[in-house]
């Protein structure tokens, strides 16, 4: 009996300072969970504004008047599609069929025509020159005046030959630009009454000149259209240096929009300068870095203001 009162007692004792043990151990994890938080980097949020990549404007190249619209705000397009047509000036169809007029042309294959025939000719007469010499029925000298008028009409068709090439090019380039500008019913020294207004790159037509419409007429060089691109989009911001340091191309970030609530966003840092926006002496640095975020459905349209957090350490 007093054996078993006395290991009962053991028990008892080894029980309790287990318990205290654990009691003890117990307010260790919140305290290596709050040394931990000590040691992770702090979320970095700053606020930025959305920009399209590419946006492309797009010109009147004469004064003219606006015949039809076929491009809208907002319409997804192909590079080339026609936005719009415009009514050619009379006095502009006159200079832009003279551009195309191939007359130029023309009269440097007369020359060159005239430079081989004089070529031919003197060619043949230097050929009488020899047999003649050898009858001793000429000289020399008129033998050596016919060959340098042979290397005369020879230096001339080569400069010929340069010009035609030139102007052919050139030709081919005006013909070219003119179709561009007034569709395929252009040629040489032909030009249709209507111009059309092409989409310059694949994209979505984000801004229209509020004057464009059927029936207006405009100055040469108006903007009448900018084209751009909206997937990806960039965002971008400034951001103060000590936080620039911290980033890297390719780190994740969440982007918000207080015009879409409720919704978050996957971006990327995509460009960080190595130099700063201009500043005083005496204030700090801050970067224009990018990030560039998908949007295939175009539900983000440009200028929206993002707000943007990154865990540098993710």
């Amino acid at each position: 009996m007093i054996r078993r009162a006395a290991l009962l007692a053991v028990g008892i004792t080894v029980l309790a300072a287990s318990v205290a043990l654990a009691q003890a151990q117990a307010p260790a994890a919140p305290a290596e969970n709050a040394e931990r938080a000590a040691f992770r980097p702090a979320d970095i949020s700053f606020s930025g504004k959305l920009y399209s990549p590419v946006k492309l404007s797009v010109f009147l190249p004469f004064n003219a008047k606006i015949l039809s619209l076929s491009g809208q705000i907002g319409q997804r397009v192909k590079r080339g599609d026609v936005l719009a047509t415009y009514e050619i000036p009379l006095e502009t169809r006159m200079d832009e069929k003279t551009k195309l007029s191939p007359a130029n042309i023309k009269e440097l294959e007369h020359k060159l025509a005239v430079a081989d025939k004089e070529i031919d000719r003197l060619s043949a007469k230097g050929r009488e020159l020899e047999a003649m010499s050898q009858r001793n029925m000429t000289s020399q000298q008129a033998i050596s005046m016919n060959a340098k008028e042979i290397e005369v009409f020879r230096k001339e068709k080569s400069a010929v030959l340069e010009q035609l090439s030139l102007a052919r090019d050139l030709l081919t380039d005006r013909v070219e630009l003119a179709e561009d500008h007034f569709g395929k019913g252009v040629g040489i020294g032909k030009v249709p009454k209507d111009g059309i207004i092409k989409a310059p790159v694949d994209g979505y037509v984000m801004w229209m000149n509020p004057e464009l419409r059927a029936g207006v007429k405009l100055a040469k060089e108006a903007e009448l259209f900018q084209v751009g691109l909206l997937n990806p989009m960039i965002i971008r911001a400034q951001v103060h240096e000590i936080e620039a340091q911290k980033l890297k191309e390719g780190v994740p970030a969440v982007v918000t929009f207080d015009s879409i609530p409720g919704k978050k966003f996957n971006a990327s840092v995509s460009r960080i300068p190595w130099a700063p926006m201009p500043a005083a002496l005496q204030q700090p640095s801050y970067y224009e870095i990018e990030l560039t975020i998908p949007n295939p459905d175009a539900e983000l349209k440009e200028g929206l203001k993002a707000q943007i957090t990154i865990q540098p350490g993710k």
